[in-house]
């Protein structure tokens, strides 16, 4: 286990967690299940900063695209 101890836990992998913990909540209840945060290791990801990241990077996007 030595090769963790370097592990940190980012705002960014905790933002692509959520929607597989969704999933995995969602298949072993049988509903749609949506969570409004998520917390690992002390870092949280509010649902609605993930619609705020996934409009800039889409304004970001539409701009290199143009």
């Amino acid at each position: 286990m030595d090769g963790f101890k370097d592990f940190k836990m980012t705002e960014e992998k905790v933002r692509k967690l959520l929607p597989l913990c969704e999933s995995i909540l969602s298949r072993e209840y049988g509903r749609k299940i949506k969570l409004k945060d998520l917390t690992v290791g002390g870092v949280t990801v509010r649902r609605d900063e993930l619609k705020d990241k996934r409009h800039e990077n889409l304004k970001i996007k539409n701009k290199i695209d143009k």
